[in-house]
């Protein structure tokens, strides 16, 4: 069963398959899941890569806070929830993973958090850009996501021009832009709530990304009790398409261990 609209793509492998669930991050769409969501829908893994509104053909009304996203994700993830659910947030997206295990919103067995930090703050500068000239933030997010060996020979994914790709994906959420950094800089948890977590945690961390420091992504981890953290040499933000074997490799080992 396939089920693909403007605000999810659902693939079902079988009726016994844990489900994975995708959550971009700011300024994204689900199409930046689509490596992974083929690769794992073809391991036996039904997949669901979620468009928040205002993201890629999502045309709803894009949403200012966190939580407000996590509740959207429950309402979709509720019609296709698996006896194992498998979370996989990048940047944003792993904000919005930590606020729906909080909230307890459904079971989650597994979370994968790439490209995370807490608290996850934006400069005022980037805020304001992004509300005055979107386009120029954008160019300057992928100046800092990006360390200059990704920038000069694009990923390790044959083909992809990587600051190209990012561009071409962020400028159809642009609009939308400011919503998502500013609902990341504004997004507190007190740490009492992150050390009652007792969800499966792996954090993904690149050793050269600027935009979540890799410190951040330490801090985190020494507040959570049932988490790991992995780093990835010479890779900046966007993981992913950096260093997708390595991403890969590092997942698959969590969730079939």
């Amino acid at each position: 069963m396939t089920k693909i609209n403007d605000k999810y793509n659902y693939k079902k492998f079988s009726d016994r398959s844990p489900l994975m669930i995708f959550i971009h991050g700011a300024g994204c769409d689900n199409t930046f899941w689509s490596m992974l969501n083929r690769f794992y829908f073809f391991k036996g893994y039904s997949t669901l890569a979620i468009n928040l509104p205002g993201h890629g053909d999502n045309k709803e009304k894009g949403l200012s806070s966190i939580d407000e996203m996590a509740l959207y994700v429950k309402k979709i993830v509720k019609k296709y929830s698996s006896k194992k659910n498998i979370l996989v947030g990048h940047s944003m997206g792993s904000l919005i993973c930590l606020s729906i295990i909080i909230n307890k919103l459904f079971n989650a067995q597994k979370v994968v958090l790439i490209g995370v930090s807490y608290p996850m703050k934006v400069s005022r500068s980037l805020l304001d850009l992004s509300k005055k000239n979107s386009s120029e933030a954008i160019l300057n997010m992928i100046n800092w996501s990006l360390p200059s060996a990704s920038k000069l020979r694009g990923s390790h994914l044959i083909g992809l021009n990587l600051p190209n790709f990012i561009n071409t994906l962020m400028y159809k959420t642009e609009n939308n832009l400011f919503l998502d950094l500013n609902a990341c800089n504004k997004y507190t948890v007190n740490d009492l709530e992150l050390k009652k977590i007792e969800n499966s945690i792996l954090i993904i961390a690149g050793k050269l990304d600027i935009m979540t420091p890799i410190k951040s992504s330490y801090l985190l981890n020494s507040i959570l009790k049932n988490s790991s953290i992995e780093t990835i040499e010479n890779c900046g933000h966007f993981h992913i398409h950096e260093r997708s074997d390595n991403v890969r490799k590092l997942i698959n080992n969590y969730i079939e261990s």
